[in-house]
């Protein structure tokens, strides 16, 4: 008899961490890609604009490319990278707290 509690009892326990190491991988990709995609949108838009330069919108271009170093320079204390590396990170983290309010409103309604 003590042994099927101690079995039932440790199936208990491994579901639990088979759980918490799926709502853990699900995590990390969810930091991840809110890291990755507004570093992607910030290069592309950085990029085109500053590649507009070529085109016949120079000026119009110019003024978008200067708006968007300026929101960069505020956000990173006077440096373009640690505005983009700011940003992403403060988007990675507002993507992990709806990815674990999710995590947290999944495992409390199938009960």
């Amino acid at each position: 008899m003590v042994g099927m509690v101690t079995y039932a009892y440790s199936v208990t326990i491994w579901r639990g961490v088979e759980v918490g190491l799926r709502s853990l991988s699900s995590l990390v990709l969810t930091l991840a890609i809110c890291f990755m995609l507004p570093a992607l949108g910030l290069g592309i838009a950085l990029a085109t604009l500053s590649l507009g330069a070529c085109s016949p919108l120079a000026a119009i271009s110019a003024v978008g490319r200067d708006g968007l170093l300026d929101f960069l320079i505020t956000f990173g204390a006077g440096d373009v990278g640690w505005g983009i590396v700011i940003i992403c990170l403060t988007l990675s983290i507002v993507g992990g707290l709806f990815e674990v309010f999710a995590l947290y409103k999944c495992q409390h309604l199938s009960r």
